[in-house]
């Protein structure tokens, strides 16, 4: 398909306004390949369950791309070059969750100097549309649309307060003509609530005050008590609620390994709600990560036709379809959906 967006120097162009917008350009994650760890790591114990991982993983990040070109959306994979850096120690995750270190918020690209595996990515947008963002500042979190939803003229930022003072963002923001909500919160907003068309969301139950930060707005609440697939097996305990493999729940030797090595590779998979991380292609088509079914008929109700994209290791990367992809450009403008 000609893409009629890229006609500026090969560059990727970059604009979202909102999450519901036309998706055209897209970010999808990369994960690891496990030559990174047999000549290190032999034991069967751990390469056995790190193969699958790396080999699934890619099977469905590729089926994830699939779903997206054939939805006319052009997909850019970040790469994680391993043998520029001495140690897994000196990396802190591969590039499986763009969204977690990048945001497009308006006709710019947010990143922050320290996200490893994604330079062939980020070198292909135009410097006057990216912000990178200095370590040295008194907000020091990131500028990123994990946390920050866009629905035209709002943006709804689940700031966490032990990160800073965002108001310097804030009036950079206004600047460019957004109303700013802060939302504090110490984890990412698209693991509690999603925007999928105007007037449209669906959210956890304990975030019942989206009722009155966007009113006129028709929320779904779903259960907030995430359903993990290992509650009542004792891994929970082992791992403290961090990560789950599939058929590895008694796997010690491999617990031990994650946890020293590889501390920084996985989250807190017990607080996700993978039932409301979901990426719109647009107002009526999103992605979703399973079947629920009040998810389902709330969909149905608003003419909205999920395709489901089962993420196989989820629990594992503590990541969704919305944290594994970055939206670099969405058709459509800073409409105001409260006024």
């Amino acid at each position: 398909m000609a893409d009629i967006y890229n006609k500026n120097e090969n560059k990727i162009p970059i604009k979202g306004y909102a999450s519901y917008h036309p998706l055209k350009h897209c970010m999808v994650g990369s994960g690891f390949h496990i030559d990174w760890f047999k000549e290190f790591f032999p034991d069967k114990k751990i390469i056995d369950p790190l193969q699958r991982i790396a080999e699934e993983t890619e099977e469905d990040f590729l089926e994830l791309s699939s779903i997206l070109t054939k939805a006319g959306v052009a997909v850019y994979r970040p790469k994680l070059e391993i043998e520029k850096y001495s140690s897994l120690r000196d990396t802190y995750r591969p590039p499986m969750t763009p969204r977690d270190h990048f945001g497009v918020i308006g006709e710019k690209f947010y990143a922050v100097q320290y996200a490893q595996g994604y330079s062939n990515v980020l070198k292909q947008i135009k410097k006057e549309q990216m912000y990178i963002k200095p370590r040295d500042t008194v907000y020091s979190g990131t500028i990123d649309t994990a946390s920050i939803l866009r629905a035209g003229k709002d943006l709804y930022w689940g700031h966490n307060p032990k990160d800073g003072d965002p108001t310097e963002y804030v009036r950079m923001f206004e600047r460019e003509g957004f109303r700013v909500h802060l939302l504090e919160r110490d984890y990412h907003s698209d693991a509690v609530i999603s925007l999928i068309k105007p007037k449209v969301a669906i959210a956890v139950k304990n975030l019942a005050n989206y009722e009155k930060t966007m009113p006129g707005w028709e929320v779904l609440l779903i259960d907030d008590n995430p359903s993990l697939p290992y509650s009542k097996s004792d891994f929970k305990s082992v791992v403290n609620g961090r990560w789950w493999i599939q058929n590895e729940e008694n796997n010690a030797v491999l617990a031990k390994f994650i946890d020293q090595w590889l501390g920084e590779w996985v989250g807190y998979v017990a607080e996700s709600v993978f039932d409301v991380n979901m990426l719109s292609i647009d107002e009526n088509t999103v992605i979703c990560n399973n079947y629920n079914k009040s998810v389902f008929d709330f969909l149905k109700k608003h003419k909205v036709e999920p395709v489901i994209f089962n993420f196989r290791h989820r629990y594992f990367w503590d990541g969704g379809v919305h944290c594994i992809t970055q939206d670099l450009y969405r058709e459509g403008t800073q409409d105001d959906y409260f006024g």
